[in-house]
């Protein structure tokens, strides 16, 4: 998380402004796109760090601003990148930053509907609406399953969507063919990050298998 909002905060407020502010003109388009683009990184960097344990209603809200203006940054982006500049100026910075706002777009859409079906059969399990306790077993299954995907797809939003602008810029100046290079550590940095998290659950879900079993046993006995 250190080493990602790093990156974060040297690009946002470091590189950023020190490229904005050699421009002679701004159009109107980029400070709508910057909002955006902002924005998703910085509910990023929140949401990673700040998780429902420690506030829940701060990283619900902060996540669902986040993605209303994350869309809002990708087509704003993807207008100046191939409607409004010259994208022929830099082939490698056109297609690398579409490929991150694509990627952006299905980690958004796929952490958003994952953490809705999430919600969904936790509500089931909690209004107790299976026929069985092998239906239930498998409810919390998938629910965990929800979860991961959402967990994952943000983790990955943060690291390598986003962070896809700032490892361009990085190559602008040492070479593109470290490209490799800096996708392999930013596929490492969110597989370590990412990793805490799962292994937490995975000892909850073992956990309340091996409470399961006891219950059983015990009403066998019985």
């Amino acid at each position: 998380w250190t080493i990602a909002t790093c990156l974060c905060i040297w690009f946002l407020f470091l590189h950023a402004p020190h490229i904005l502010s050699a421009k002679d003109y701004i159009q109107p388009l980029l400070y709508v796109h910057l909002i955006g683009a902002y924005s998703i990184y910085m509910a990023c960097v929140h949401n990673t760090f700040v998780t429902p344990s420690t506030c829940r209603p701060l990283h619900v809200w902060i996540g669902r601003i986040g993605l209303v203006l994350g869309v809002m940054g990708f087509v704003t982006g993807s207008a100046l990148v191939w409607f409004v500049n010259d994208f022929r100026q830099n082939w490698g910075f056109s297609i690398g930053i579409t490929y991150g706002g694509f990627a952006q777009m299905q980690l958004q859409f796929m952490g958003y509907r994952a953490i809705r079906r999430f919600q969904n059969i936790k509500a089931q399990i909690d209004a107790g609406e299976y026929k069985n306790e092998d239906e239930r077993m498998a409810l919390q299954e998938d629910r965990d399953a929800q979860l991961k995907i959402h967990i994952t797809s943000m983790i990955n939003l943060f690291v390598l969507a986003c962070g896809i602008p700032a490892l361009i810029r990085i190559c602008d100046g040492i070479g593109y063919a470290y490209i490799p290079i800096l996708v392999i550590v930013a596929n490492c940095l969110s597989y370590f990050m990412a990793r805490p998290f799962l292994k937490k659950m995975e000892s909850s879900s073992i956990a309340r298998l091996l409470d399961g079993y006891v219950e059983e046993s015990t009403l066998v006995n019985k």
